[in-house]
């Protein structure tokens, strides 16, 4: 008896040890948890990201995805290779207080990628004031851009329904609080690539035309900023969250000049991108 009780019990546990049966009837009605894809920079070396982002601390913090680049003393590899931290299915703690058109706390519904560039910005001070905001951004090996090209195609081939208008940076998505990935990431040879958004050039010249006497009200711009994904209140006042949402869409769309000021240029890009990607809203702004 004994021996018909072990067999009985290997029996059990070679079946998976499940004690009841399960009848797999795959339902239309999910979707992916994955919306959004946020990228961002280390401001660290490559062994001190690794370690920021995989040991526990007093505020701990993750990605889904780490890349390095040759450059690096502390890379000590001839060879790249991307590094998984987090599996894409569970949630990583990269974006923080966040937000992206209607979507609060991008954790839940995003993948986060960091990129090794040691980039730095000075503390700011709460309230944050850009006058008193300092960087100094560092630039983005062609390999290591490859590479991350690479890993994204390969993401949004497992979620092609991913939205290009929600691959974004770290700064969009908290502009008064973070400068990352910069204005030397490359946006626009990533769109080139078949990756996020870019703006079409005949558009912006289209806009530049009809702004040129007169730009339309701050309200009207600071509307068309949130309503292609920026988190702004509309408020009618050329103030610090102002500046800081129009320093970020800068830093992504217009690099050479990312003060934050609000000029021609800018709100030109700003309309032809909304046109663009969140068609019909530029009808809601100048009808």
């Amino acid at each position: 008896m004994m021996f018909v009780a072990r067999i009985a019990l290997l029996v059990f546990l070679i079946a998976g040890c499940t004690p009841y049966k399960i009848i797999d009837v795959p339902s239309g009605n999910l979707n992916s948890r994955v919306d959004y894809i946020v990228l961002h920079a280390t401001s660290q070396d490559f062994s001190e990201s690794l370690d920021t982002l995989t040991i526990h601390s007093t505020y701990p913090v993750s990605s889904h995805y780490l890349i390095p680049h040759l450059d690096d003393d502390s890379y000590h590899k001839d060879d790249l290779a991307v590094y998984r931290l987090v599996p894409e299915h569970e949630r990583a703690w990269h974006a923080g207080l966040s937000q992206w058109g209607k979507e609060v706390s991008l954790n839940d519904r995003s993948i986060g990628i960091e990129v090794v560039n040691e980039f730095y910005c000075n503390e700011q001070t709460e309230p944050p004031n850009i006058d008193n905001l300092e960087c100094e951004f560092m630039p983005y090996p062609e390999h290591q851009i490859e590479l991350l090209i690479r890993l994204l195609k390969d993401i949004l081939n497992r979620y092609p329904e991913l939205d290009p208008i929600d691959i974004v940076g770290h700064a969009d998505i908290a502009p008064q609080r973070k400068s990352d990935p910069g204005p030397n990431f490359p946006w626009q040879q990533m769109y080139a690539a078949g990756i996020g958004t870019w703006y079409e050039e005949s558009d912006v010249q289209r806009y530049t035309q009809l702004f040129v006497g007169q730009l339309p009200k701050l309200i009207i711009i600071q509307r068309a900023l949130k309503i292609l994904g920026y988190p702004i209140e509309d408020s009618g006042l050329y103030d610090e969250q102002t500046r800081f949402a129009f320093r970020a869409m800068q830093m992504h769309y217009r690099p050479s000049n990312y003060t934050g000021n609000i000029d021609l240029e800018t709100v030109a890009i700003l309309f032809a991108l909304i046109e663009k990607y969140r068609f019909p809203g530029i009808k809601e702004l100048l009808d």
